[in-house]
């Protein structure tokens, strides 16, 4: 597959799990009022958790209507996104490089490595791979200098990248943290920390949504630039 065709697929299947992941968020909510307004009928609902032996009765759910989607959905659809916008960064990475390596010219590999490639290409894969586990550790900020170093696509800007870092560290603090601040969340925001050290840290939904249109609209900038710099 040509690059550009790589590049416009990946961005494409990006664009729309990232759709994909808001219609369920959306759905979901949805679902949950249907719920509330059925109750609100004196309707009598018994859910039972056959794995957890639990039951819930129709004077319970409001509540746990209001807890599941404002922490679990908003918080796992959220996460979702900032794993999607990941996997499109590196899947970008990976292809730009893989097309042309010349910037890993100075990179080394074991002579057993090269041995047990089968070709050329094997052997170039390998270094991109490993390449990119070492900045995948790296920050967002990292990121994107590389990208620039690499691409120079131009795109994103400085405040969008930095918006990301953000994302980015709040993503990690609610998978690392259980949800409260530290001093790395602080340190990764700079000026766009939403909460300080040991504060528990919250998804708010428009902050959801917008964190959602930054991503997917960075991807849409990155994608395009690099199609429009390839024959």
């Amino acid at each position: 597959m040509a690059l550009a065709d790589e590049i416009k697929k990946l961005r494409d299947d990006s664009l729309a799990a990232l759709d994909e992941a808001h219609n369920y968020y959306s759905h979901t909510k949805s679902a949950w009022r249907l719920l509330q307004q059925f109750l609100r009928q004196g309707r009598k609902v018994t859910i039972r958790n056959l794995a957890t032996g639990s039951t819930v009765e129709e004077h319970e759910l409001p509540a746990l209507a209001q807890k599941y989607v404002t922490g679990y959905l908003t918080s796992a659809t959220f996460q979702h996104f900032v794993s999607l916008f990941e996997d499109f960064v590196f899947g970008f990475l990976r292809a730009w490089l893989i097309e042309d390596p010349r910037s890993l010219s100075k990179k080394q590999l074991t002579f057993g490595t090269v041995l047990e490639s089968s070709d050329r290409i094997e052997i170039v894969r390998t270094v991109v791979e490993r390449e990119l586990v070492d900045l995948a550790y790296d920050r967002v900020d990292a990121w994107f200098k590389y990208l620039e170093k690499t691409a120079k696509l131009g795109c994103p800007t400085q405040g969008q990248i930095e918006q990301l870092a953000e994302i980015k560290a709040s993503r990690d603090v609610l998978v690392h943290n259980r949800g409260a601040a530290n001093a790395k969340y602080v340190e990764k925001s700079k000026g766009f920390a939403r909460f300080r050290e040991g504060e528990t840290l919250e998804i708010p939904e428009q902050y959801h949504r917008e964190s959602w249109q930054l991503i997917r609209q960075v991807v849409t900038d990155i994608a395009n630039a690099g199609i429009g710099k390839l024959p």
